[in-house]
């Protein structure tokens, strides 16, 4: 009767590691992970040892043979699950100076079977092999416990490591008592390890699942925050003119664009429209690098005049947008004024003579965003009508003086 439960017990093993075999090989169909590739390896080398140790109790004229192949691919089994834990913790793949340990397990297996003495003595060397195994197996899954200390995955994978390091110990006195004290109580208990075995397995196949899918979850949002990090940095770029480094019209617009409760809804201030005076001549003559380089020089004075909550927009070519919030228009075209009388004497950087570069601006208070679009008319028509009575003056200065 122990002998047939000893047998229905292997059986559900079988089973059991059958099933998790099928998962493991479904997974790695979708996810792509070397540690799952070795994980799913080693189920199936399990499956043939437990096969080969069943066809072993029941198949007498092959028994050594089938022996043979249960130690030998349960070895690989550990082998190869110890491959898969040390890929997963660092990266670590197998190489051609591994292939000496299963060259030593091909060794352990032949001796084992070939020794001539009851698979119960054989046994117990055996288990000592699996309990080291197990227990490397857990070692190997040290740097990813300290990397993710609080993963579940990682706790059922390790616990289940360590009982089954703990189980197949137990095994070797245990074996030792029934071997040569012939305790009954002891054979019956003897009768249902491969039920433990299959619980213990089973337990740890699940946690190697629950990592790989922990491992994908953490790749996937990682993704998506490089995904959320890429976004905002061409939302800053859209967002940026790339020569001046001052906000784009489209930034303007996405900021004043009517919203429930926009921080803009209920500020006040005033618009100011600025034009680089007499740029397309600096172009022709110098060049566009000479024109570019009087722009920075404006957008950067620009900067120097206006506060932290102010906004300094490139609104054109050579046309730039203020928002000054909560200033007066006194206010503003006083420094105005005084930055046009400092930026005279001033040159372009990539010309050796002093260039005076001058601007005509408009100024034109707003109560709310809904007055900013009226606001900016008026500012561009101020601008204008400065610029043309500059233009007249100098037009009256060079008759008079000629």
């Amino acid at each position: 009767m122990e002998i047939n439960v000893s047998i229905i017990g292997l059986i559900i093993q079988c089973v059991g590691i059958l099933i998790v075999m099928g998962l493991s090989s479904f997974m790695t169909r979708s996810i792509k992970r070397l540690s799952l590739e070795y994980w799913t390896l080693a189920w199936v080398a399990l499956s043939v040892s437990l096969v080969a140790l069943s066809l072993a109790f029941n198949v007498r004229a092959f028994a050594r043979l089938y022996f043979f192949f249960y130690y030998f691919s349960e070895y690989l089994f550990g082998l190869l699950f110890i491959a898969g834990c040390r890929n997963f913790s660092t990266g670590e793949k197998l190489t051609r100076r591994d292939w000496k340990w299963g060259v030593a397990a091909l060794a352990i297996a032949l001796l084992l079977a070939s020794l001539p003495i009851h698979f119960n003595k054989r046994f117990m060397l055996h288990f000592a092999i699996v309990a080291l195994l197990f227990w490397s197996a857990y070692r190997a899954l040290a740097p990813a416990r300290r990397r993710a200390a609080a993963s579940p995955g990682l706790r059922v994978m390790s616990t289940a490591l360590m009982l089954l390091t703990i189980n197949f110990i137990h095994y070797i006195p245990v074996f030792a008592i029934v071997i040569y004290f012939n305790f009954p109580r002891m054979a019956a208990y003897l009768s249902f390890t491969s039920i433990y075995d299959m619980l213990l397995e089973t337990l740890l196949g699940f946690g190697t699942v629950m990592v790989v899918m922990e491992d994908l979850r953490h790749e996937v949002e990682g993704m998506n925050t490089e995904l959320l990090l890429a976004q905002t940095r061409l939302e800053t770029l859209a967002r940026i003119d790339p020569l001046t480094e001052a906000f784009n019209r489209h930034a303007f617009y996405s900021l004043t664009e009517a919203k429930p409760n926009q921080p803009l809804e209920k500020v006040s201030g005033c618009v100011v429209v600025i034009d680089i005076d007499d740029l397309k001549p600096i172009n022709d003559k110098l060049g566009h690098t000479v024109g570019d380089s009087a722009i920075r020089e404006v957008a950067s004075s620009l900067r120097s005049i206006i506060r932290a909550e102010d906004m300094l927009f490139r609104w054109g070519g050579d046309e730039f947008l203020i928002l000054m919030l909560n200033n007066s228009e006194e206010m503003v075209n006083l420094r105005l004024s005084e930055l046009l009388l400092s930026l005279q004497p001033n040159s372009a950087l990539a010309t050796l003579e002093p260039i005076p570069i001058l601007f005509s601006y408009g100024i034109s208070a707003f109560a709310g965003l809904a007055e900013i679009e009226q606001a900016i008319e008026k500012a561009d028509t101020a601008m204008y009508t400065m610029k043309k009575r500059r233009k007249t003056t100098l037009t009256t200065s060079s008759l008079t003086s000629s």
